[in-house]
């Protein structure tokens, strides 16, 4: 989605494919919304990205930044940001972790 001059990824459910880096990455995103709540069958959620594939694909993509989603919206979704965040910072990539309800201002 692109508003003004700023290009959101919002990917919703997701896991990556041969590919993908390559078709997002041919968008200047400023912000990239991934999930991070993984796809394990007994946590109950969907095929999702967890914390360290979603860091790895907002870098691969050259996202500005990457918010992390999917995660402590739900009591069986135990996922937390700490393994997103520690993989971001690891590999050098912009990111912001958001409580529910939080803002982010871009531009």
């Amino acid at each position: 989605v692109t508003i003004g001059p700023c290009t959101i990824y919002h990917s919703g459910d997701t896991l990556m494919y041969p590919g993908m880096a390559k078709i997002i990455g041919a968008h200047d995103i400023d912000l990239a919304i991934l999930p991070i709540n993984g796809n394990k069958p007994e946590r109950r959620v969907s095929v999702n990205l967890d914390g360290a594939e979603a860091a790895q694909l907002a870098t691969d993509i050259g996202a500005k930044t990457v918010v992390p989603c999917h995660y402590d919206m739900f009591e069986f979704n135990t996922a937390s940001p700490d393994l997103f965040r520690s993989s971001c910072e690891n590999l050098g990539q912009a990111h912001r972790v958001l409580q529910s309800g939080e803002r982010i201002t871009l531009g």
